[in-house]
């Protein structure tokens, strides 16, 4: 006898905001037992907040980003997951996002819990959020010049950010042109034998 598949989506609720936004949104997509409806970006924030008033999504869960590559046509997307208190279900909605505009509506006057999602969106790829009131970095130093969750950022980094080598086991000071490995993650005599001639 089989057992069938838990859900914690609510395919109800993804069909009425597709009937509600059906020229904004596309058909809910299923994948593991998560529907994801994907929207305009335009109407990202009309869309979310009728799911929240209209249809009991009111806790935001995540808000986050995708790269699909240099190739890819639109190269990013913004996922963002909705909860909803009363019926323990989730939706997941995508927006796409073009490489030459990098930029959609803030979710902030919708949900303040945005705030620090979207700074952390920006901060790993780039992707702008108008109206949020204060995008800045949030994980990587203020002075750090790129967005390193891109697919072509490389990852041993670049300029000052830059490692020796990605493998580990250089000396402690990382003066052999491998990754310095502090003394508290190796044994003494690791760290002797590395630095011996």
């Amino acid at each position: 006898m089989s057992t069938p598949t838990a859900t914690h989506s609510d395919p109800g609720a993804a069909a009425a905001l597709h009937e509600a936004f059906p020229d904004k949104t596309r058909a809910p997509e299923e994948f593991h037992g998560d529907l994801t409806v994907e929207i305009d970006a335009a109407a990202e924030v009309e869309v979310l907040t009728h799911a929240r008033d209209a249809l009991g999504y009111d806790l935001l869960i995540d808000r986050l980003g995708d790269d699909f590559g240099e190739d890819a046509e639109p190269r990013f997307a913004v996922r963002t997951v909705l909860y909803n208190l009363e019926t323990h279900k989730r939706l997941l909605f995508r927006v796409r996002v073009d490489e030459l505009a990098c930029e959609i509506p803030s979710l902030i006057p919708v949900f303040r819990g945005a705030d620090w999602f979207e700074r952390e969106v920006w901060d790993m790829y780039g992707l702008k959020f108008t109206g949020h009131p204060d995008l800045r970095r949030i994980l990587m130093p203020d002075h750090f010049p790129d967005h390193p969750l891109r697919k072509d950022y490389p990852l041993e980094g670049r300029g000052d950010f830059a490692a020796p080598h990605r493998a580990l086991g250089g000396n402690v000071d990382g003066t052999d042109g491998q990754v310095a490995v502090p003394p508290g993650l190796r044994g003494e005599s690791e760290i002797q034998a590395s630095e011996d001639p």
